[in-house]
């Protein structure tokens, strides 16, 4: 198992820098930063700030083997707040742009980390390879699975390191669980069941409004179908319930709990025979991998998935 600090060690060359803080254990994290160079540790810039984004920035900020030297991010008041939140915990501000491909022109990181809303995260992983990053991928990896497929050979094509923040594989409970499972613990497993249930509230139909000031409109659709309105129940949070955007309930919670089912019974994404996401709206029929949906009939939101 890869976990996030795996993927800074194998980012970078010197591992033995890594792991300068054993060596001298008297030197706090702000003091051997300083001493470092910057091609010995790993410099990260971090797209999508909002929420998630803005915490993963916080974390790798206080890895001593790390610097967050970049921040993008299309929604100025998240980009300011981003830099602030970094500068409080490393006395340094880290540079900001809105556009990605302007951020992606620069040597100042080495990876990036990816926490955009669903339909621009294939987009940006592929072009972060193309300028010679390693990613850190937020899930779920893509909008749809033909975007996956660009993914991967992309990957292999600029030979770069993809991680995938499926978090519950860092959990030390689901770890021990799983060891527990593969020791024999409860026989053979041949049959697993998973669901996710939220009772959300209606986000209601919004009202078309003025694109705040403080939101670049046209580069938060980015690669999407273009919707002209804008409307007032859009962002930050509602854009996973909409078609151009999101993924639905079935990439923002259920992918977590899908994804354990495969590792357990130790078999791989196309041996799942049967996956069904029932929304308020919609019922998605999906591979482990990504997404493909069809509008059918209302329901609840209930994720359910059997492997044999």
């Amino acid at each position: 198992m890869t976990t996030r600090r795996d993927f800074i060690k194998k980012t970078v060359a010197g591992t033995a820098a890594l792991s300068l803080g054993s060596i001298l254990p008297g030197f706090g994290s702000s003091r051997y930063q300083d001493i470092l160079g910057a091609n010995e540790k790993i410099r990260i810039g971090v797209i999508g700030v909002n929420s998630r984004g803005k915490a993963l920035a916080q974390g790798f900020a206080k890895l001593p083997d790390c610097e967050v030297t970049y921040i993008c991010d299309v929604d100025s008041r998240a980009l300011e707040k981003c830099q602030a939140a970094i500068h409080k915990i490393t006395g340094r501000t880290p540079k900001g742009e809105k556009d990605i491909r302007k951020m992606l022109e620069s040597n100042d990181f080495e990876a990036v980390v990816i926490a955009t809303p669903d339909h621009w995260h294939a987009k940006a992983a592929i072009m972060a390879m193309q300028a010679g990053k390693h990613v850190y991928l937020e899930k779920p990896t893509s909008h749809n699975p033909a975007e996956n497929e660009m993914l991967v050979r992309a990957a292999l094509k600029y030979n770069r390191i993809v991680q995938v923040g499926n978090q519950r594989r860092s959990f030390p409970n689901v770890i021990k669980a799983m060891e527990e499972i593969k020791s024999g613990s409860i026989g053979k497993v041949r049959y697993a069941k998973s669901w996710y249930v939220n009772n959300r509230p209606s986000i209601g139909t919004g009202k078309v409004v003025p694109v705040p000031d403080y939101l670049d409109w046209d580069l938060w659709q980015g690669p999407a179908p273009r919707v002209a309105d804008f409307k007032d129940n859009f962002i930050h949070y509602n854009w996973h319930w909409f078609w151009n955007w999101g993924t639905g309930e079935a990439l923002n919670n259920g992918t977590h709990f899908i994804d354990i089912l495969p590792w357990g019974l130790r078999v791989q994404s196309e041996d799942v025979i049967v996956f069904r996401m029932i929304g308020r709206r919609r019922i998605h029929s999906l591979s482990l991998s990504s997404l493909a949906t069809k509008h059918l009939s209302p329901g609840r939101d209930v994720v359910a998935i059997r492997c044999r």
